[in-house]
């Protein structure tokens, strides 16, 4: 396969997740409406999924994530990692359920703004080329996975990503409407938007109850690709402020408002927040927290 040459662009190293361990909320596997420790448990699986080999391997360290998760609990069974081109993903096993996560990347300024932003026709609609050939590296590997894994004992299946991994997070829950096959939910976080509008409606009227894509403040990367090239976000939206409230569908003036706060309160602090919005550590602090307003 040809390589990608992109630019890179800072992001913050894998920094272990530190918190009272008697907070810790459990996932309630079969339910699909948004849930205050499956957002948790789905943040945390997609900040770990950023854990690799070593700084010159990206490939997800299996024995190491399975070694934090199991720090908090013990129902953990397996990682499985999958590394290809520039994407990479974990179907991570647990004795109650099962969750494919899928990782971010460095390179994702590169894919929001090269030829890759064009659409391409598949399934039920059109979606953003680049990050449907990112899908397309792993998704073998882990749809094999997990048909093994269901084979021998089923359990309900999650997906979850951060920032390209969200983008990745959409056309796998596609594949699997597509196919008529179940999955309880899908937690995203920080991710661009990835089909056309079409095709979000479309998506939307089979399961935008159970797909719940937070988006924290100014992160910069959930306004992309842009609305002018036809592409539209899915799901049911979760906002969160900079005073670190989850809002539910929060309207455009508060956004606005919002949005200037933080921004004042960044450039006070001599500091810009629209790279920072979009670290995963922010969203789960957020989640973690749970100061859910509605």
């Amino acid at each position: 396969m040809p390589t990608r040459d992109h630019t890179a662009v800072e992001i913050s190293p894998y920094q272990p997740h530190a918190h009272d361990k008697q907070t810790v909320k459990a996932v309630s596997p079969y339910k699909t409406g948004l849930d205050a420790g499956n957002a948790y448990w789905m943040a945390r699986l997609a900040k770990e999924v950023y854990v690799s080999d070593s700084e010159h391997n990206s490939s997800p360290d299996e024995e190491r994530i399975l070694a934090n998760l199991k720090e908090d609990d013990k129902g953990f069974v397996s990682v499985f990692g999958v590394s290809c081109n520039s994407a990479q993903a974990a179907l991570i096993e647990h004795q109650n359920y099962l969750c494919i996560a899928f990782r971010g990347t460095d390179e994702l300024a590169d894919w929001l703004d090269n030829l890759n932003a064009f659409s391409t026709n598949d399934l039920f609609g059109a979606f953003h080329r680049g990050f449907w050939q990112s899908l397309e590296d792993v998704w073998p590997s882990l749809n094999e996975r997990f048909r093994y894994l269901q084979q021998h004992k089923p359990r309900p299946l999650f997906i979850t990503g951060h920032s390209l991994g969200g983008a990745m997070a959409t056309i796998a829950a596609a594949k699997l409407v597509h196919e008529d096959k179940p999955f309880t939910s899908v937690y995203t976080f920080g991710q661009p938007r990835a089909v056309t509008r079409e095709t979000a409606r479309i998506f939307n009227a089979e399961c935008k109850s159970r797909y719940f894509r937070f988006h924290n403040n100014n992160d910069i990367v959930t306004r992309a690709p842009a609305r002018l090239m036809g592409y539209s976000h899915i799901g049911s939206y979760l906002y969160i402020s900079s005073e670190q409230q989850v809002h539910q569908e929060a309207g455009l003036w508060f956004k606005f408002i919002d949005y200037v706060d933080g921004a004042v309160s960044a450039l006070l602090e001599e500091g810009i927040d629209l790279v920072e919005d979009h670290d995963i550590d922010n969203y789960l602090a957020a989640v973690e927290k749970w100061d859910f307003v509605g």
